[in-house]
């Protein structure tokens, strides 16, 4: 019998960080799943989030996710669609999201992002984070059984 192998994710991009200009272009960078043998998954979902970069405007005055769009490439339709970044410095509810996609035992999945950071908004550093949440965990389940994989990638945002 095959021992037990389980989900596992990487999230790599060229030079293995994002270093982003302030209204310049996207950077790519590609999620990576692999399942192991022990289960299929129905709804797996990414899930980003960015701590907040801390400048002399306030908060309420900033633009939408702090001035950074998030996109995933959409295979289907040749195009790239807007994704949720969630900037904050608290541990979001996973219980809280729903949707996702299935992946079979043994499966591999690779998914393309790009983050830009618009002319208007924050400099600085803080790790793109990256959760990968099953919807279907019932209430109450452990962290490891609700976010099954979880990496972060290196980021740093400046102006010219």
């Amino acid at each position: 019998m095959a021992r037990p192998t389980y989900l596992s994710m990487a999230v790599t991009t060229p030079g293995g960080r994002l270093e982003l200009l302030r209204g310049g272009p996207a950077q790519e960078f590609t999620i990576i799943l692999r399942n192991g043998n022990t289960r299929v998954y129905e709804h797996l979902l990414p899930v980003f989030q960015m701590e907040i970069l801390v400048d002399a405007v306030p908060a309420a005055e900033r633009p939408a996710q702090d001035g950074f769009v998030l996109e995933r490439w959409d295979r289907a339709t040749g195009t790239w669609r807007a994704e949720p970044l969630r900037i904050a410095n608290d541990v979001p509810d996973y219980s809280a999201y729903g949707g996702g996609r299935a992946l079979a035992r043994d499966a591999v999945r690779a998914e393309r992002y790009r983050l830009r950071a618009l002319e208007s908004g924050p400099v600085g550093s803080t790790p793109l984070m990256v959760s990968v949440v099953d919807t279907d965990a019932p209430a109450g389940a452990s962290l490891q059984r609700v976010r099954p994989a979880y990496a972060s990638l290196p980021h740093a945002t400046r102006r010219s």
